[in-house]
């Protein structure tokens, strides 16, 4: 996967699978101190210590309809073939804590992607659980979740295709306010010349 946020689509959902009804994805990326950083927090049903010794081979897999797991081996080699690293704190009835850092200049770090439409498709297809993201940047934060989302929406369902985009273009304009996702690799290197 060249994008990130498909990573965040597919850690996003294990959180579902895991029976999770509280799920968080912080990013930080900061161009001064170099790093992009996820960190996702849910409150499912966690992973055994065995499991967990276990999680970063691509035969290991909880999925019934699919025995192969690769997300998580290979985000965590990308990770580290960009000066990052990958770790997971779970245990079993405690939830699960999955964070991941790069170096934010590196040249093979993967692009953002879609990061909204990742959040809005797993919100939509799990209507059930309170999704929060926080995303912050050397200009600004934002935050977005979905209880305030229903909230506003009035009990009109966020699995309403018009109601989809709509929620994926505001987190996309409040991101684009600040800076998030931009690719500013480039420019990081060349001021360094």
């Amino acid at each position: 996967m060249n994008e990130l946020s498909l990573y965040v689509l597919d850690i996003l959902g294990n959180s579902v699978r895991a029976g999770a009804r509280k799920v968080s994805l912080t990013i930080t990326e900061s161009r001064r101190e170099n790093v992009y950083r996820m960190v996702f927090e849910d409150d499912g049903k966690g992973m055994s210590p065995e499991l967990l010794e276990e999680v970063f081979s691509p035969w290991v897999t909880t999925r019934k309809e699919r025995r192969i797991g690769l997300g998580l081996s290979l985000l965590k080699q990308g990770a580290q073939q960009c000066g990052g690293d990958l770790v997971i704190d779970s245990a079993p009835g405690e939830g699960t804590t999955v964070t991941v850092a790069f170096e934010y200049a590196h040249l093979d770090r993967p692009v953002a992607g879609d990061i909204a439409g990742s959040i809005v498709m797993t919100a939509a297809s799990a209507p059930e659980i309170d999704f929060f993201y926080t995303h912050t940047t050397d200009v600004g934060v934002y935050r977005f979740n979905t209880v305030e989302v229903n909230e506003a929406l009035g009990g009109v369902s966020m699995t309403n295709p018009s109601i989809m985009r709509a929620v994926q273009e505001m987190i996309r304009e409040n991101l684009d306010e600040i800076s998030a996702g931009m690719d500013e690799r480039l420019v990081f290197h060349n001021d360094m010349i």
